[in-house]
């Protein structure tokens, strides 16, 4: 048995990256906890196989639409069996899974947005349900409004960013493309007058 300390840094906090770290963990039978720190960085302790660890470490380096793994420095020692479980480490500010859902499911829009609404039957479906979901916990996360209004601000700033993005993208190439066929145009004229 052995154990991994990783610190992980890049776009890892308020991302829903623990929880994800915490699901591969288990699929691995991994022991130990993930955390966030005060610097930006996560910090990953766990005990296991070397085999596992090893594999455990390609498979934490995730970059998706609001995951983006930069680094990963990691150091192995023996393990000492410290832990029964896997667990993510919360503060006292921190949201738990409800927030950790919201993400998953903002990853969902962002990219139904950057596929340009294809195939969006399938999808607004499945965030239609997990919508349905959400409401019957709404009671929940009224208590939890105050705790997760900064997270959210981050969150909706990140979108409206991602959105002007593509919309500057797409006038700038609407906006050359017209040039184009406007000098056609021109020059079909040119070559009609006599």
């Amino acid at each position: 048995m052995f154990k991994l300390i990783a610190h992980v840094s890049g776009k890892v906090q308020m991302a829903g990256y623990r929880s994800r770290v915490v699901i591969i963990a288990k699929a691995f039978d991994l022991k130990g906890y993930v955390r966030n720190l005060p610097d930006g960085r996560v910090k990953i302790v766990a005990e296991g196989s070397e085999a596992d660890l090893e594999r455990f470490l390609a498979a934490i380096r995730i970059e998706n639409t609001l995951i983006k793994v930069e680094d990963i420095k990691a150091e192995f020692s023996d393990a000492k069996g410290a832990y029964d479980d896997f667990f993510k480490v919360a503060g006292e500010r921190e949201a738990d899974a409800r927030l950790d859902l919201a993400a998953e499911h903002l990853k969902e829009l962002i990219s139904v947005v950057r596929d340009g609404f294809k195939d969006n039957g399938s999808r607004l479906d499945g965030i239609g349900t997990s919508l349905k979901e959400i409401s019957g916990k709404q009671d929940l996360l009224i208590d939890k409004i105050d705790e997760t209004r900064e997270e959210i601000v981050f969150v909706r700033e990140e979108i409206v960013s991602e959105v002007q993005g593509l919309r500057s993208d797409l006038k700038g190439r609407t906006d050359e493309r017209l040039q184009r066929i406007e000098s056609d145009v021109t020059e079909i004229k040119a070559r009609i007058r006599p």
